[in-house]
């Protein structure tokens, strides 16, 4: 979910004053900016349409959104640092979102707030003592994303359970002209992604299996599918473009949307963007094959991303507010829904227009998904690990050089 920097000031400023019925003249809010920093980059007609609703509700104020998907962690962090912590920002759900809660506002006892969102996502922003420090954006889903059209013009008609399948659909692919892969290498991030689908063991939960790996009961060179991962890169060099590891998460999706690739891994967070490059793109979740059969195929399912008001913000009120209506409104599960193409995590009717967020509702109702690990991982994983894959698939270290350093990672960090 990385783009570049984009600054947007949503609104122009609001007049000092308004005329109400009668003629008499009610003087507006006293004019205040509320600072936001949001990392999507999805869906921003919608947005605009939301952020423009709220301001209309509340004269005298202007929302100043900076989307920022590229580096949006970096950028975070700096301004945190400097004093500058926006009124409301998004952090990833667990670890990430943790190093932010010494300056999240507490919801804990806003409970007309948090009743409109489904228990499952607000525990997803609690910290260790169960307080609620954060509140859920959407339900996402990730794994393989494969084109169905491409699929059938190369004659598969089965998706495939494990990795000597995938091969097989790889070389079908090939022969009818069609690049098999374009797995975004670039980024550091996507590789992390990738790893923990190679981690799960489908007895245990996410976070089970996080606890397994740090308390050292669990391995990476006993996790019965980690070679996988290797022969997965494999297939990703031999069968992506001619130079892997400069296909960034953009090129990825417009490949695949376009037919020059019949699978990428991502999310279903993409789709407005896959949208974006062809609308009539015929595209569907294809079950991470990571093991021996069918049982070890898995999209990985959480509700990834929360929203952080800043405690300390001069219009806490404001922000709080700001928050609640960008999750809970009519406007925002638009934005959402819509825009996005997600499940809201706040309670909703309201009708997902994303073909691989209902795709993977079917997954989800065959009990065929897990937690994601990344997100509850130490901090810095996919910043040091990510490139270790990446000298991998250049050839610059091998499969057991990799695992040593996944193992070191993981043991030593906190």
């Amino acid at each position: 979910m990385k783009k570049r920097v984009i600054s947007i000031l949503l609104s122009a400023a609001m007049i000092s004053s308004m005329v109400v019925a009668g003629g008499v003249t009610a003087h507006a809010e006293e004019n205040v900016t509320l600072n936001v920093f949001d990392a999507h980059a999805y869906g921003l007609e919608e947005y605009d349409e939301m952020v423009k609703a709220f301001e209309k509700s509340h004269p005298g104020v202007t929302v100043d959104v900076q989307h920022a998907a590229n580096d949006y962690d970096t950028l975070l962090q700096s301004r945190v640092n400097s004093g500058d912590t926006p009124d409301v920002f998004d952090a990833e759900a667990g670890t990430k979102a943790k190093m932010y809660y010494d300056y999240a506002y507490d919801w804990s006892n806003d409970t007309e707030v948090l009743d409109k969102f489904n228990e499952d996502a607000v525990n997803l922003g609690k910290d260790d003592e169960g307080n609620v420090k954060s509140l859920p954006w959407t339900y996402e889903n990730m794994g393989l994303i494969y084109n169905k059209d491409c699929f059938e013009k190369a004659g598969i008609d089965k998706l495939p359970t494990n990795m000597d399948e995938l091969e097989e659909a790889c070389k079908k692919l090939k022969d009818a002209g069609i690049t098999p892969f374009a797995l975004a290498a670039k980024e550091t991030w996507v590789l992390g992604q990738v790893a923990t689908h190679f981690m799960i063991d489908k007895d245990k939960t996410a976070a089970e299996t996080v606890d397994a790996i740090k308390s050292g009961e669990t391995a990476f060179a006993d996790m019965p599918n980690w070679e996988n991962l290797y022969k997965f890169l494999d297939l990703a060099v031999e069968y992506g473009p001619d130079k892997p590891l400069e296909v960034d998460w953009e090129t990825s999706e417009n490949m695949l949307a376009n037919g020059d690739a019949a699978m990428i891994h991502m999310g279903d967070w993409c789709q407005s963007t896959l949208d974006s490059f062809n609308p009539d793109a015929n595209l569907a979740f294809l079950p991470f094959p990571v093991g021996a059969g069918e049982d070890d195929a898995t999209v990985l399912s959480s509700c990834n991303w929360t929203y952080i008001v800043n405690k300390d913000s001069k219009n806490l009120d404001l922000a709080k507010e700001y928050c609640e209506f960008i999750l809970t409104s009519e406007e925002g599960q638009k934005w959402m829904a819509e825009g996005v193409g997600a499940v809201p995590g706040a309670k909703s009717d309201m009708e997902v227009t994303g073909a691989l967020a209902n795709d993977a509702k079917t997954y989800i109702d065959a009990g065929k998904t897990n937690g994601w690990i990344h997100t509850i991982a130490p901090g810095s994983y996919a910043d040091e690990c990510g490139p270790y894959l990446q000298s991998y698939m250049l050839g610059d270290m091998s499969a057991d050089e990799v695992t040593q350093l996944f193992q070191d990672f993981w043991t030593s960090a906190e």
